[in-house]
């Protein structure tokens, strides 16, 4: 059975969240393989640095994936969207915590629990877009605060195609 709205009569919300450049990791940028979203600050978020996000420790927020495209026409490409935290700039190896995930995919094998869900709900078809992902995540995880965060997506598929920005709102604290 496919995933359904409520049957009780109601506007959809979403969380108020502005877009704000400095807290951006990209803006409209276009991916075909894998690869970090980082057309703004380089795609590295700084929350401690010297114009911080927040005070030192924990920082929640809402993140956001705002896709305008995406091919799903082959109906075998996915998208893995990872939000990453690490205490290192570098995001060496080793040193880094997946902090929140989501994925794209027209088709259930393409999901990564394939064996308990569907496809994901109302993609838009290529070229119209209209999606937009809002994660409530922090920065804190395994009792480790981390500083920094970039947004990576793992593409596969026959013609994987994605225009997307993403950034972090403080607009919504309560997570």
């Amino acid at each position: 059975m496919a995933l359904t709205a409520l049957a009780i009569p109601s506007q959809v919300t979403t969380f108020p969240c502005p877009f704000d450049a400095t807290l951006a990791f990209t803006d409209t940028q276009t991916l075909t393989a894998t690869g970090y979203l980082n057309n703004l600050n380089s795609g590295l978020l700084d929350l401690g640095g010297a114009k911080p996000v927040s005070a030192v420790g924990r920082t929640d927020f809402i993140w956001n994936i705002d896709i305008t495209t995406i091919d799903v026409s082959s109906a075998d490409e996915t998208y893995q969207f990872a939000l990453l935290g690490s205490n290192d700039s570098a995001f060496g190896n080793g040193n880094v915590e997946l902090l929140a995930f989501y994925d794209v995919a027209a088709a259930s094998s393409g999901r990564v629990i394939a064996t308990l869900l569907g496809a994901t709900p109302t993609i838009p078809p290529t070229g119209l877009g209209g999606m937009l992902i809002q994660k409530p995540a922090t920065n804190l995880a395994l009792r480790i605060y981390y500083r920094y965060l970039k947004a990576r997506v793992i593409i596969g598929g026959t013609t994987p195609n994605l225009i997307c920005t993403s950034w972090i709102s403080k607009a919504c604290v309560d997570v």
